[in-house]
């Protein structure tokens, strides 16, 4: 049946499984006017999501995928009339000077956003029509940099008090309803596994991996494939090493370079942070409990850590510490925010557990990097910190490992 168009459109609901799309956000009330993103203020979420008026809160880190998940959990909603930008801008993505843009200016034939200042600012994944829709919803109100959660809930209350009621958007031409959002993203599945085919059929040969503790050094020792011996390979980071031998033209097969990669990272895992670990290629790290029986050298002692967050909380400001975190944000040169996480089980320094407790890593040229070089710390990265726990829960560091390969998070 076709709509009367006489009659007024009615406003669609709020759909029950909204939001609609996954995102780093918290939920207040559906039915509020006010949607806040706080940037990369993550510690704001959960507070803001709790003021009378608001109905999401949550953060964002990009120009692109990060508005995108904006745009489509707002449109769903058609009781959010106002997205309220507040907390710290992002120097580099400027994902809040984008949104502002997006607002006034739209998008070009490109998808990409007009007059925005940030790190690609381009919406290939959702329809032009949801940009429009977002367009014409909300009334963007910007107040980037207040962090105060008095001021900011007065200015949510006169938000909410002067709301113009649900969005009602016009149906197409055709009478029917638009489409629940979705992201247009199209990816082919793929499934992980394989087959690799064995190290002695690399017609360059195989290597084995070893630890010197007394230098702490990596030591690659290559073999023929006839296992005479040919090359020697000593080193500190997985990557130069790796690096060195494919410039060598010592690997020849993708998966013996991926499988060196792999053996390499824990090599320099167990030699680089401290950790009482024992290493045998082709097996999981372990805690190295043969050591001392053996008389063989102990591994160096860790330093001073807090590996829980209990701990962390009760280290004294000045002492050095070891932790752990989840990247969530680079708000500004030399400055790292994230989550931090502590060791999933006792004795087991290959996962880490999330937690909600923010932790921030304040690293200069002097900070020496392991696994990695400081183009790895992004969003999303774990990094194991050793440093000075300053105020704030803020550790100024001496030593970050780029463990993003070698742990998982849970």
């Amino acid at each position: 049946m076709q709509p009367d168009p006489s009659q007024p459109a009615e406003p669609r609901p709020v759909p029950a499984s909204w939001p609609v799309i996954d995102g780093s956000y918290r939920v207040g009330d559906p039915a509020a006017p006010v949607a806040v993103c706080a940037l990369t203020s993550d510690e704001l979420l959960a507070p803001l999501a709790d003021l009378p008026g608001v109905a999401i809160a949550g953060a964002v880190q990009t120009a692109n995928q990060g508005l995108e998940r904006i745009i489509l959990n707002v449109t769903a909603n058609p009781a959010i009339r106002f997205l309220l930008l507040c907390g710290k801008e992002s120097r580099l993505f400027r994902p809040g000077q984008s949104l502002g843009a997006l607002v006034e200016h739209g998008t070009d034939d490109a998808r990409r956003i007009v007059g925005a200042a940030g790190y690609e600012p381009v919406l290939r994944s959702v329809a032009p029509h949801r940009i429009a829709t977002f367009r014409r919803q909300v009334e963007l109100v910007d107040w980037s940099g207040e962090h105060d959660l008095d001021t900011l809930r007065a200015r949510i209350a006169g938000l909410a008090a002067r709301s113009p009621g649900r969005f009602v958007d016009s149906l197409p031409e055709d009478g029917v309803p638009p489409a629940a959002p979705t992201l247009q993203a199209t990816f082919t599945p793929i499934r992980p596994g394989g087959h690799r085919e064995p190290l002695l059929y690399d017609p360059q040969g195989y290597f084995v991996i070893t630890l010197d503790r007394a230098t702490t050094q990596i030591v690659v020792r290559h073999y023929r494939p006839d296992h005479t011996p040919a090359h020697e390979m000593r080193g500190r980071t997985a990557e130069s090493m790796l690096l060195g031998l494919l410039r060598e033209g010592l690997v020849s097969q993708m998966s013996h370079a991926g499988y060196l990669g792999g053996e390499l990272a824990k090599a320099e895992s167990a030699l680089r942070l401290g950790l009482r670990v024992r290493y045998e290629q082709d097996r999981p790290l372990r805690p190295d409990t043969l050591a001392e029986e053996e008389g063989a050298p102990a591994a160096p002692p860790a330093p001073p850590r807090a590996v829980d967050w209990d701990q962390f909380i009760n280290t004294p400001l000045g002492q050095l510490v070891d932790v752990a975190m989840e990247v969530t944000a680079v708000p500004e040169e030399h400055l790292l925010e994230g989550r931090f996480a502590g060791p999933a089980a006792e004795g087991d320094w290959s996962s880490y557990r999330r937690t909600e407790h923010l932790l921030c890593i304040r690293w200069s040229s002097a900070t020496r990097v392991a696994m990695g070089n400081p183009q790895h710390f992004q969003p999303g990265a774990v990094l194991r910190t050793t440093g000075t726990l300053r105020p704030g829960a803020e550790v100024e560091a001496r030593a970050i490992a780029v463990l993003t390969q070698v742990v998982t998070i849970v």
